[in-house]
Formats: C-alpha cells, structure tokens, sequence
C-alpha cells in the first residue's frame, strides 16, 4: 500500500451522527444526515437558542447542497415551542437532538 491510497483511507473517516430522532420530514436522505450534522456542529459551543438558531441558518445559506436563490432557510431550536408553516417541498426536517444537547430543532424553507 503506497502513502497516497493511506493517505485517501485516513479522508475517508466520518465522524459518527448525533443521536437523534426525526418527528418529520420530506427531505431527501443525504440532506437529512447532513443538516442533522450540521445542527449538531453549530449547537457546539453556543449558550443559548437564539445563537443557536443563527448559526444554523447562516450554515445553511452557506452550504452548497442546501442553500440557493430563494426566499431561504428558517431555523427554530429549543425546548418548547408549537409553530404552523409554509415550507417549499421536500424542504422540511422536524427532529430531536438526543444526549447531551436534548433539544427540538425545525428547519424549512420558503421560496
């Protein structure tokens, strides 16, 4: 095995995904992981929900595979809340963030 194929073999390691538990969504699967991972990287570090919620929906609107030209991304995080949406399909997760973090987050987008 030469340096360069073990050097490839060491990119290829992915961090485990977060606990979580999906209440809805019509999202296609690859952005399911990714946004979950994404509001697991964001929620590092951040005290409360508000900068939370910033810091997804800027990750967001930067992120290649899920930003665009539309109206955007919507971000809600905390513990409680009750919401009523318009969301562009398949543009809608729903989900818990289990362990440590056990909290409920909301991303949808509009057009």
């Amino acid at each position: 095995m030469s340096d360069e194929e073990s050097d490839n073999q060491k990119a290829k390691v992915v961090e485990p995904m977060p606990e979580y538990k999906i209440r809805f969504t019509d999202m296609p699967d690859s952005l399911v992981e990714k946004a979950v991972r994404l509001t697991a990287k964001m929620n590092e570090g951040q005290r409360l929900d508000k900068e939370v919620a910033t810091a997804i929906h800027r990750a967001l609107k930067d992120d290649p595979d899920l930003g665009d030209e539309c109206a955007g991304w919507h971000v809600l995080a905390g513990k409680s809340y009750a919401s009523a949406i318009t969301y562009q399909t398949k543009n809608v997760i729903f989900f818990d963030l289990l362990g440590e973090v056990h909290k409920t987050f909301l991303l949808f987008k509009t057009q």
